[in-house]
C-alpha cells in the first residue's frame, strides 16, 4: 500500500495505491477443473510433514498453449488405494473466491506433476489466499523437490 504519511482513510476515495508483490515457486498438480479433456484451471497442493497433498490454492484460466502442453502430462486419479487428497467437491471454504460460494467439482489427477507458479504474497492457512498463475511444468523436478507446505515461497 502506498500512500501520503498523512493522509487517512476515506470510503468512496481513490487517495491509496494497492502493490501486490509476486514470487515464483513450486506446487504440485492435484486436480483439474472442469475435467481433463475441458481444461481450464489447476488445482495446486504441497506435501505435508507426513507426505499427505495439501490443497494450496488455485490457478487463473489457463491459455490454450497452456492448456495443451499439459493434457498430455496428466493422468486421472482413478481410485483407490491411494485415494484423491481433497474432498469431492472443493468445500467453497478452501477456494477463498468471493464469486463462487458454492462448492467446486474437480477431477482429481495424480500428483506426479511439478509446477511453476507465480503467487502474490497473501498467503495464509496455507493456502494463496488469491488466484496464482501457472507458468510451465518443472518436469525437472521431482515431487519431493517443490518446497513442503510450511513454505510460502
Amino acid at each position: 500500500m502506498t500512500k501520503r504519511l498523512d493522509s487517512r482513510y476515506e470510503p468512496g476515495k481513490r487517495g491509496w495505491q494497492k502493490y501486490r508483490a509476486y514470487h515464483t515457486t513450486e506446487a504440485i498438480i492435484g486436480g483439474v477443473t472442469p475435467s481433463l479433456s475441458n481444461l481450464e484451471t489447476l488445482l495446486l497442493g504441497r506435501l505435508d510433514e507426513h507426505g499427505r497433498l495439501r490443497y494450496t490454492g488455485r490457478t487463473h484460466f489457463l491459455r490454450p498453449a497452456q492448456r495443451a502442453e499439459l493434457v498430455d502430462l496428466l493422468t486421472p486419479h482413478t481410485a483407490a488405494p491411494d485415494a484423491p487428497p481433497w474432498p469431492q467437491p472443493l468445500p467453497a471454504s478452501w477456494t477463498g473466491q468471493l464469486d463462487r460460494p458454492q462448492p467446486l467439482p474437480y477431477t482429481p489427477v495424480l500428483p506426479a506433476v511439478p509446477a511453476e507458479i507465480e503467487v502474490d504474497t497473501a498467503y495464509e492457512h496455507h493456502r494463496w489466499r488469491h488466484l496464482v498463475r501457472y507458468r510451465r511444468p518443472r518436469l525437472d523436478l521431482a515431487i519431493a523437490d517443490v518446497p513442503p507446505l510450511n513454505s510460502q515461497f
